[in-house]
C-alpha cells in the first residue's frame, strides 16, 4: 500500500491549498492587527469568537453555527468599531512620511540650543514635531515653508514672524513646514490665550498619532512635552533632549556641550497620564 494514500494531503488538490493558505493568513495577519491594539485586548475575544463558531459545528449545532455564520460581517464591523484607534491612526492620515536619504545634520541640537536663548530673551516658544504619521489634513497656517532647519533661519522667524499663540510646525527629518500653525478643529481656534490653552488640544492630537508638542516657559524656565496623550511637565533641557531622540529616533548628538543652563524650577518630571 502507498504510503502517501494514508495521508490526507492525498485528497487535496491544489485549489484547497490555495484556499487554506489564504484563509490562514487572512486569520495570521487580523491577528497581528488586533494585536497592535495597546488601549483594547481584542485579539482573545477574537479568537474565542473562533472557537466558539468552531465548536458549534463540531457539536452539530445547525441553528448556531448559522447564526454566527451570518453575523459574521456585522461581528468584523465591530471589531473595527472597537479598533477605532488604531484605524485612525494608520488609514484616517491616508499616507506615512518618508524619511529624505539625508537629513540635516542634528537640527534638534540647533533646536535646543536656540531655544535657549529664546528663554534668555523671555520668549515663549510653542513647536509642532511631525515625526511618520501625516497630520498636515489637521492644520491650517499662516505661512507654509519647506526649508531645512538651521540656526539663522530659525532665530529669523522666532524673532520676525513667529506668533507665541500658535505653532511652529516642523518635521523630524528637520523640515520647517510651517509658521504660526493652529489646528483645524480646536478648542481655542482663534490662539492660545495663556501658557497652558495648548494643552487641551495636544492631549487630543497625541494620542491619535505619533506628532509631539513642545512648549518652551520663559517664565518659569522649563519645558513641557506632549506625547501620546500624555503631559510631560518641568523637563530641563537634557530631559528633552533625551525623549525628543528617543521618541523621533534621532542620533545622539556627538557634541554634548552647550545644553547646560541655570534652571529654577523643580528637577523632577511629573507626567500626568490622560486616560
Amino acid at each position: 500500500m502507498d504510503i502517501f494514500t494514508l495521508l490526507p494531503l492525498s485528497i487535496l488538490n491544489w485549489r484547497d491549498l490555495i484556499e487554506i493558505l489564504f484563509f490562514s493568513c487572512s486569520f495570521y495577519y487580523l491577528s497581528l492587527w488586533l494585536k497592535k491594539d495597546t488601549q483594547k485586548n481584542l485579539l482573545p475575544y477574537f479568537y474565542g469568537f473562533c472557537l466558539f463558531t468552531f465548536g458549534a459545528h463540531l457539536l452539530a449545532l445547525p441553528t448556531v453555527s448559522q447564526s454566527l455564520f451570518l453575523f459574521s460581517p456585522a461581528i468584523i464591523l465591530l471589531f473595527m468599531f472597537m479598533h477605532q484607534s488604531t484605524l485612525q491612526r494608520n488609514m484616517v492620515a491616508l499616507k506615512n512620511i518618508t524619511h529624505p536619504s539625508h537629513p540635516p545634520t542634528d537640527w534638534l541640537t540647533t533646536l535646543l540650543r536656540t531655544s535657549l536663548v529664546m528663554i534668555h530673551h523671555n520668549k515663549e516658544l510653542l513647536i509642532l514635531i511631525e515625526h511618520t504619521d501625516a497630520i498636515g489634513s489637521y492644520l491650517k497656517a499662516e505661512y507654509y515653508i519647506n526649508a531645512p532647519l538651521s540656526k539663522d533661519l530659525l532665530t529669523l522667524i522666532v524673532e520676525h514672524a513667529y506668533n507665541p499663540q500658535q505653532m511652529l510646525w516642523i518635521h523630524s527629518d528637520g523640515i520647517i513646514r510651517g509658521i504660526n500653525v493652529s489646528w483645524k478643529a480646536s478648542w481655542h481656534p482663534a490662539a492660545y490665550e495663556n501658557q497652558t490653552a495648548w494643552i487641551d488640544d495636544a492631549i487630543v492630537y497625541t494620542s491619535k498619532n505619533d506628532a509631539l508638542l513642545l512648549h518652551i516657559n520663559p517664565t518659569k524656565h522649563h519645558y513641557t512635552i506632549a506625547s501620546n496623550g500624555t503631559i510631560h511637565h518641568e523637563l530641563t533641557i537634557e530631559q528633552v533632549s533625551q525623549l525628543l531622540r528617543k521618541k523621533i529616533n534621532h542620533p545622539q548628538s556627538v557634541t554634548k556641550k552647550g545644553y547646560t543652563y541655570d534652571v529654577t524650577s523643580k528637577k523632577n518630571n511629573v507626567a500626568q497620564h490622560i486616560p
